[in-house]
């Protein structure tokens, strides 16, 4: 997993500016359905227009750590803070675009990877894919997180080439108290869950600011070159499909490609090789990352794919990627 291990932080970086949301109503929609986009529409719309300080668990395999964060809005500007409760104090302050990782010191800094914000990825759900891919169903009676009224979303794949997923938002403003991602048995592989939350937090421009004495650096947005995309899949899932058109042109010779079917993303990218290299499959908790090499005429390229699926899913598409004019 050499190239994964190498791109780890761009990719990371990369994330964060990937959240356009594009939610919209599907056309044969049932009731159940539409009100779960519904939902997940009001959601998503809850992270950047609410002002909320909380804490919570992110549990994923055998790692757990608390974070806390705090949202607002003033004057106009979004200002949002999260902040690593366990191991060294690390923490993320983002004031509209602009991010800025905050250290202990330059040592910690040089040691760490930037922490990557758990709601990141539910800001760019898109239901027109999640319909095709998904069941959804919204569970008529309410439960409690966090001390606060919750109604719970669903969504059950129709296939085992993804995830599943259940959301319990709070039954007043929709925002995301709780997440459970899991494989199609009902195993769980990652929690997101609220343990306290206050939604009237007396919150000020000094609560967003690097404290005297750490040690802070900015996180450059990176705007990868557009270039023509030369691959193709022979096969996708049903509701997954390219985000763009175009591949993207990274560091180290690397083209990339990003996949999704509404909820999750795959992640692909094409570097030349010298060196031959058989399909290997490593599994990071509910991530999964798959590697080999393709051999076009007389060069060799290394494939790599990421993305939080089943490895059934990672290891199938592995095998029908190839230069486009080839099927």
């Amino acid at each position: 997993m050499r190239l994964f291990l190498r791109l780890r932080i761009p990719i990371m970086i990369f994330s964060l500016v990937l959240s356009n949301l594009v939610l919209s109503s599907a056309v044969f929609a049932s009731s159940s359905t539409l009100d779960a986009l519904q939902l997940l529409r009001s959601m998503t719309q809850s992270f950047s227009t609410l002002s909320y300080e909380g804490v919570f668990v992110h549990s994923e395999a055998t790692n757990m750590n608390s974070m806390r964060v705090r949202h607002d809005l003033m004057k106009g500007v979004e200002y949002e803070s999260l902040v690593n409760l366990d191991g060294d104090k690390i923490e993320i302050l983002r004031i509209d675009d602009k991010i800025i990782c905050v250290y202990p010191n330059a040592l910690v800094a040089n040691m760490r990877t930037p922490l990557v914000p758990p709601f990141k990825r539910f800001k760019s759900v898109e239901s027109d894919y999640l319909t095709k891919g998904y069941e959804m169903v919204v569970d008529p009676n309410t439960s409690r997180i966090a001390g606060r009224d919750v109604v719970s979303v669903r969504l059950i794949p129709k296939d085992n080439y993804r995830y599943g997923h259940q959301f319990w938002l709070d039954e007043k403003n929709h925002f995301l108290l709780k997440h459970d991602m899991m494989k199609v048995d009902g195993q769980l592989l990652e929690r997101i869950q609220f343990t306290s939350v206050n939604f009237s937090p007396n919150l000020k421009y000094e609560d967003f600011v690097p404290k005297e004495g750490s040690y802070s650096e900015s996180i450059v947005e990176v705007r990868p070159r557009r270039i023509k995309n030369l691959w193709q899949f022979d096969w996708l899932p049903e509701g997954f499909s390219l985000v763009w058109p175009e591949a993207r042109s990274l560091n180290h010779g690397t083209s990339m490609l990003l996949l999704s079917d509404g909820m999750t993303t795959i992640s692909v990218f094409i570097e030349p090789t010298r060196q031959a290299k058989p399909m290997s499959i490593l599994s990071m908790g509910a991530t999964i990352a798959g590697e080999r090499s393709i051999k076009v005429k007389d060069q060799l390229y290394l494939l790599t794919m990421v993305g939080e699926v089943p490895d059934v899913t990672i290891e199938k598409l592995m095998t029908v990627f190839m230069p486009k004019g080839e099927s």
